[in-house]
Formats: structure tokens, C-alpha cells, sequence
């Protein structure tokens, strides 16, 4: 059953350089996974952990905050991450670094998979070498053979950008919806939620189209102005991914229509949260980034120490809504991601 868990306090300012001598330190640790290079902080333990962490694509800065708050915990822990993607959020891009890092037996293996599916076989990989997997955002379509999986409350945040949508078209009127993927598990509920909610609460609105972007903002930008010229009528646009809202708002602004169409966007990326305070993007479902990489830093440490009563099969948090008003507040602000 899935369960809300509190928010961890991490700091939001952490530098994330590239990560040196990847095979090196990688190939350090034993076959499982442990080494006795130390002992943890906490006295748990006397061997030194490896996380190796894939996030769904580099550069997005919802992972950089993800990993952030994994590095803080873990490094409490006793504990190293290790981080290596792709730029290209696709199974055939992602695929080849899980099974490199698989390859080089860390301690445990967390992971945002792109497909639910596809990336089966390859985290099968790990899982059948013993090593441990928790995957975090997206998830599998069968999870049985893991750890844990944590994400924010997907289709509730689409309940929640719904509500707002309803609320600033008062219940009438055509929106276009953007996603970065028709299987990834996040983007398929966060659409769920918002057309569900939509069609129970304010069925006087319609969404007109449904386009998948992949991970490039100029994609975004593109399919927005194609759908605005297709569908003049447009009064919101609704993202499901930080690229989505920052395209979208691009597109409006090179057309002349900031103000004119509603643009609400799920993420908080520095670039969304600029757009927001200047009126160019009206509101953000925001997630607990760095709370996901907390607790897949917690969750691993206390499986690998003999725990595993304390590990959480499934966690969902929730999300929040961040407009122009309460962005700058400091109990909002927190949720923004890292530079």
C-alpha cells in the first residue's frame, strides 16, 4: 500500500559535478556490491555502500534535484552516489547505461526508468546479479522484484491542475495537453488525473489534443504553435514535464499570446519558476524531489544493513501548486528545484 511520507529537510544548493572516474570507482566495489573501506556514520555498518543512480534523462533539473537530496542522505549514511544518464529520455538511451552499471556491481541500483516495460530486461540484470533496485519517478509495470518505488502523487497532481484549469476558465472552454511520453508511468497518470477530474468536475471543458514531445524544449515549442494554429480556441495548455511548460511559454511569447492562453506546467525547474514570477506560465504542480533521492538513500542504506522491516514497498508524496502569489513564500519556495 502506498503511503505519504514527511518531507526530509536537505539543502537546496549542492553542487552537482560530473562524476570522474566512473569505471574506476565503480569497480572498486565487490560482486556484492560492498567493500570495508569504512564504517557509516551511525555505527550500522562496517562496509562502505555504492549507489548508482540513472535518472530518466541528464540535464532535467527535477533529477538534479532528485540526486541532490541522495547525495545528502546517503552522504549522512556513509554512503557514495553515483550518477550517469543519458540526455535522451528513451529506453534504447537509458538501457546501455543501466547495463553498464550493472556490469560494475554496485551496492543497489536506483533508477527512473523511461518505459515501464522496456526497461524491464535491464534492471532484470541487476536484480538477477542480487543486486537491489529502487526506482524512483517513473516506475515498472511489474514491481515485484524490487526494493521500493517512489513518486510523487501523479494522479493527484493532475487533479490538482485540473482544478486549477477549471477554476481560471470558470468551468467552459478547449485545452491541449503535452506529455513527454504516451507509456512512462508518470506522464500517463498525471494526464489521468487531469482529464478524470475534468470530466467529473468541469465537463463544460474539452481536451481537444493530446501531443508527446519527447525531452527537447523546442519540441515543445514547436508542437505548441502547431496546435495553436490548428486550434485557435485554445484557452490552456497543460505540461506534463518541465520541458512541456517551458516550450509552451516560449511558443506564446514568439506568437505575441503571453496571457492569452493559460499555461500550467508540472515541475518547478528554475527556468519554470522564472516564467512563473513573470507571468509567462501561471501555475506549477511542483514535486519533493530531493525527498524521493532522500528516501531511496534511506531505504537502500537499511536494506543492505538488515532492515528491510523499515523499508516502504511503495511511497507516493504529494504535490503542490505554486503560482505567482505564493512562489516567493517560504514555506512554497522550498519546493523549487535546484540550478
Amino acid at each position: 500500500m502506498s503511503r505519504h511520507r514527511s518531507s526530509r529537510s536537505w539543502p537546496r544548493a549542492l553542487a552537482l559535478a560530473p562524476i570522474a572516474g566512473l569505471a574506476v570507482a565503480l569497480a572498486a566495489c565487490s560482486s556484492s556490491g560492498a567493500s570495508s573501506s569504512g564504517s557509516s556514520p551511525s555505527g550500522g555498518s562496517s562496509k562502505h555502500f555504492t549507489i548508482a543512480y540513472v535518472p530518466g534523462a541528464t540535464g532535467v533539473s527535477f533529477y538534479d534535484t532528485l540526486v541532490a537530496g541522495m547525495r545528502t542522505e546517503a552522504k549522512k549514511l556513509g554512503m557514495t552516489v553515483l550518477y550517469q544518464g543519458s540526455p535522451d529520455f528513451a529506453p534504447s538511451a537509458q538501457t546501455p547505461v543501466v547495463d553498464a552499471m550493472c556490469s560494475r556491481h554496485p551496492s543497489a541500483l536506483v533508477v527512473s526508468p523511461t518505459d515501464p516495460k522496456a526497461m524491464a530486461p535491464a534492471i532484470d540484470t541487476c536484480l538477477n546479479a542480487g543486486i537491489p533496485v529502487i526506482t524512483v519517478d517513473t516506475a515498472l509495470a511489474d514491481p515485484s522484484k524490487l526494493t521500493s518505488q517512489i513518486s510523487t502523487d501523479n494522479i493527484q497532481g493532475g487533479k490538482v491542475a485540473a482544478a486549477y484549469i477549471g477554476q481560471q476558465l470558470h468551468g467552459k472552454g478547449q485545452i491541449a495537453v503535452l506529455s513527454l511520453s504516451p507509456t512512462a508511468t508518470t506522464q500517463v497518470q498525471r494526464v489521468q488525473g487531469l482529464e478524470n477530474a475534468l470530466k467529473a468536475s468541469y465537463p463544460g471543458i474539452k481536451v481537444v489534443t493530446l501531443q508527446y514531445t519527447a525531452q527537447p524544449v523546442t519540441s515543445s515549442q514547436t508542437v505548441v504553435r502547431s496546435i495553436l494554429a490548428a486550434h485557435p480556441g485554445i484557452k490552456a495548455i497543460f505540461g506534463a514535464a518541465e520541458p512541456n511548460a517551458e516550450g509552451a511559454a516560449a511558443a506564446l511569447a514568439a506568437d505575441g499570446m503571453t496571457g492569452k492562453v493559460l499555461v500550467v506546467g508540472f515541475d518547478a525547474s528554475p527556468t519554470e519558476v522564472a516564467l512563473l514570477k513573470k507571468g509567462q506560465v501561471s501555475a506549477l504542480v511542483a514535486q519533493q524531489a530531493g525527498t524521493e533521492g532522500a528516501d531511496a538513500a534511506q531505504f537502500i542504506y537499511d536494506k543492505l544493513t538488515g532492515k528491510s522491516s523499515a523499508v516502504q514497498a511503495s511511497v507516493q508524496l504529494p504535490d503542490v501548486l505554486l503560482t505567482k502569489s505564493n512562489v516567493s513564500e517560504p514555506s512554497f519556495a522550498k519546493y523549487a528545484y535546484i540550478p
